[in-house]
């Protein structure tokens, strides 16, 4: 039994809702902007991958892609009911649906309250060694985002290696930051210098009174 309709006349929360714990395949397509359409396989109720056209999209991308549905104001669904194909690379999401309308609708509504606060696109972060723990969906951005971290990267250079918006990039960096896990490259290789000096100068001291003894 097919299920098919239009975002205007049910946006893609109350979608969720009404496939509950139902197995298929959701189509969303003719959305603005985009080419290709996405194709999201649910089992129980739970995402098991998401795909935009032919490529399937990694953990990341796919909670991306199910926050630019939330907001989708425009475009049309379809919804196959039945055994849904496994995933290609062998790895299922196993995300419930309705866990992730909850950490969707938080990452949205906290993007609306941080949008005058974010980070200019080309400033600059890179990571910083300090040990906190994160909550999803910023542990797995912080993951992926690591690596480039390392070496300093901003907003538009991680949306496009990851191929993420750079609004959505822009507001992980902040929360990062907010966390202690970032810096921008600046004020990180000011610290650096600041702390060498602290520790010559303990050292020259420690010095002075060895030898005073």
């Amino acid at each position: 039994m097919a299920i098919f309709g239009s975002l205007k006349d049910m946006p893609f929360p109350d979608l969720v809702g009404m496939l509950g714990r139902r197995s298929g395949v959701l189509e969303v397509f003719h959305l603005p902007g985009r080419k290709v359409g996405y194709t999201i396989a649910l089992d129980g109720g739970k995402v098991l991958w998401v795909r935009e056209g032919t490529k399937v999209l990694d953990p990341v991308q796919a909670r991306s892609v199910l926050q630019e549905l939330f907001r989708a104001e425009e475009g049309a669904f379809e919804f196959a009911q039945g055994t849904p194909p496994p995933p290609p690379n062998g790895q299922a999401l196993g995300w419930p649906l309705e866990r992730i309308l909850l950490t969707t609708t938080t990452v949205v509504d906290e993007l609306a309250a941080y949008r005058p606060h974010l980070p200019d696109p080309k400033t600059r972060f890179q990571a910083v060694a300090l040990e906190v723990w994160l909550e999803e969906p910023l542990w797995s951005f912080w993951e992926r985002a690591r690596p480039l971290l390392a070496q300093g990267a901003s907003a538009e250079d991680l949306g496009h290696r990851l191929g993420l918006p750079v609004e959505e990039v822009a507001y992980y960096l902040h929360k990062l930051r907010l966390a202690g896990k970032v810096a921008p490259v600046r004020a990180y290789q000011e610290t650096r210098p600041d702390e060498e000096k602290r520790g010559l100068l303990r050292r020259l001291l420690a010095s002075l009174m060895g030898r005073r003894g």
